[in-house]
């Protein structure tokens, strides 16, 4: 049989799964009630490639409300991630999104391209191998152990309740798969073009790249919990020289508003950073993100940064930057210092589970406490002293809905190998890699097609002509580099070193909160992203003036108010290491779900008093 006459069974059609609700079942989710409307096997693909990034619903929940502020990265209004809470449906959206679509769907196309038996039908069943090792990796990142060896083989073999797979027993069958999938890929000329991935060279190339650079981060994702086996699995890529090392072979995946903000090829985080898919989404800056980029000048701000403007139906950036008073990104709110108040343009929200604690920015004697804004002229102007309380967001002028994803980035891959090199178990000492991987995180942005760029050139015009006539964007950037090779070199041992790399890998995948949140995870870095919240992350005391220091520059300080900032959550202040698994898997597979978890509490040595989501991940850092 031809492969290019290989039919799947409309159980995994396009048209049919764009349409069908929500179950929570595994049997109906395996089952193949549709077999009469076959689709071709190219349309399922980029289809199972492009789903998980592009889907508004999920992209909000997962990176916006969840992962985003669990790690340090950014933080939103809305408390549940940054209260450390649990929301059913914000961190279920991600694994329902999966395997109810994605993996059934992969697993039927690699059985009917197996049955064909030729090198051109394994070879694509090599292909979506990969595919499938690079959702679920994204899986196991949020959960922990997962059903990776028998999710969506309901139809194929019958397994309607999948077992879940140990996180570590899960990167040995994704090593083997790989292993597997290079072979196939290997034997035939070239691949067909019906992929999703935009690369710069043809794509069985591209598809081995990927492979290499999967066992490197696979590798350096066992550093913590078993290094030696890990720096096995790292090499298996770092010694070919041949993995992603540059933008032209990075895949990407481009995406357009066909079909508008709930259509299938949107950016989903970046249609939910513009607020189209359930309401205003907040997303801002951390402070701990934002006040490291501006201590060291990172040029980044001017393209990352902005205050939003809510003036329609959606946010977009507030681009007069006319309106700016002595304008300087890089002046530092010190928003977690007790009783302290800066009177800057850009300034994070800070982490919290109450509305008060988190908004306030002072209290003056005798009135209630001064909240920030959370969009231009929400109750200050933007051109008078509403631009020193509006918080910092993630701009949607590069986070949007046809903003490209990078599904694996060649910066994220030279940091894995910068870091490597820091662990004297992996063998590896590369003196180029972090400097390699800093310019790579710095350019990416036009090298891969992010917008932006024309606001990113008006606030360093208006920065020059109001506070730094002096000021060299493209100088900066040379010397951001330099800078971070200065602090490497003078670090004072490898374990210094080290964070230094990994804070750096953090700071680049603003946008790209799962890996954030696994990086943090994993490493338990940076440090000032604490896992424990502090007494004054609890209670925050805040400055009392004796007047409004947004309009009096002669005010004075006259003691401190403390506000409850959070509660702890279900956690008790510890920064959760994962998402639980859903309520409707629990109901539907709940004998399998509850051993795993039975079961990783019993391996990390964890009580049943402890929340599960403040469960370490195999992987995790204790």
């Amino acid at each position: 049989m031809k492969l290019k006459n290989i039919l799947i069974a409309a159980s995994i059609g396009v048209s049919s799964l764009l349409n069908t609700g929500c179950t929570h079942n595994f049997e109906e989710m395996n089952q193949d009630p549709w077999k009469s409307t076959d689709l071709n096997v190219k349309h399922i693909l980029p289809f199972t490639q492009t789903k998980a990034y592009s889907n508004g619903h999920e992209g909000w929940r997962t990176s916006i409300i969840m992962t985003g502020p669990m790690s340090g990265i950014s933080s939103t209004y809305i408390g549940t991630g940054s209260g450390f809470g649990e929301n059913g449906e914000y961190t279920g959206a991600f694994f329902e999104n999966l395997y109810r679509d994605m993996i059934r769907n992969i697993e039927d196309s690699k059985q009917r391209l197996k049955e064909d038996g030729s090198d051109e039908a394994m070879a694509e069943y090599g292909r979506f191998t990969v595919v499938n090792v690079i959702n679920q990796l994204r899986a196991t990142q949020l959960y922990g152990d997962i059903p990776y060896s028998t999710a969506g083989k309901g139809y194929t073999e019958g397994i309607y309740y999948p077992a879940y797979d140990r996180q570590e027993d899960v990167f040995e069958m994704m090593v083997e798969d790989l292993k597997e999938a290079k072979e196939y890929i290997s034997k035939v000329e070239r691949l067909a073009d019906y992929d999703a991935y935009r690369v710069g060279l043809p794509y069985k190339e591209v598809y081995i790249k990927i492979i290499h650079s999967l066992y490197i981060k696979i590798g350096m994702m066992m550093s913590e919990a078993n290094p030696t086996r890990g720096a096995e699995i790292f090499h298996l890529g770092y010694d070919t020289n041949d993995y992603i090392d540059s933008w032209n072979v990075a895949p990407v995946i481009h995406h357009t508003n066909e079909g508008g903000a709930w259509g299938s090829t949107v950016n989903g985080y970046g249609i939910a950073n513009n607020s189209l898919v359930g309401g205003f989404s907040g997303n801002y800056f951390s402070p701990e993100l934002l006040e490291y980029m501006q201590k060291n000048e990172d040029p980044r701000i001017f393209r990352l940064a902005c205050h939003l403007d809510y003036s329609s139906s959606s946010t977009e950036a507030y681009t007069d930057v006319s309106v700016y008073k002595d304008f300087d990104p890089f002046a530092v709110a010190q928003t977690n210092e007790p009783g302290v108040f800066n009177k800057v343009h850009f300034r994070g929200l800070r982490l919290g589970s109450t509305s008060d604690g988190t908004r306030s920015l002072y209290k003056v004697e005798g009135q209630a406490n001064q909240h920030i804004d959370f969009w231009a002229n929400r109750t200050q102007q933007i051109a008078d002293e509403g631009q020193f309380m509006t918080l910092a967001a993630i701009s949607p002028e590069v986070f949007n809905a046809v903003a490209p994803t990078i599904i694996l980035g060649a910066d994220e891959v030279m940091f894995y190998i910068a870091e490597a090199s820091t662990i004297p178990s992996y063998g590896v000492s590369d003196p180029n890699a972090l400097s390699n991987a800093v310019e790579l995180a710095l350019s990416k942005y036009d090298a891969v097609g992010f917008k932006g760029g024309t606001l990113e050139d008006a606030f360093v015009d208006i920065y020059k002509k109001q506070t730094n006539p002096a000021y060299s964007h493209l100088d900066n950037k040379l010397k951001y580099v330099q800078g971070v090779m200065d602090r490497y070199n003078a670090a004072p041992d490898l374990e210094a070193k080290r964070e230094l790399v990994i804070t750096e890998h953090w700071a680049s995948l603003t946008g790209d909160c799962v890996n954030a949140f696994s990086l943090v995870t994993r490493t338990g870095m940076p440090s000032f992203v604490n896992r424990n919240l502090t007494s004054t992350q609890m209670d925050f005391p805040l400055p009392v003036y004796d007047k409004d220091p947004l309009t009096n520059d002669d005010a004075v300080v006259t003691g401190t108010e403390t506000v409850l900032l959070h509660t702890g959550g279900s956690t008790g202040g510890i920064r959760p290491y994962r998402f639980p698994y859903p309520g409707s898997e629990l109901n539907a597979n709940g004998t399998n779900a509850e051993e795993a978890i039975k079961r990783q509490r019993q391996e990390t040595g964890t009580s049943e008093a402890i929340h599960f989501i403040a469960v370490p991940q195999w992987c995790s850092k204790r």
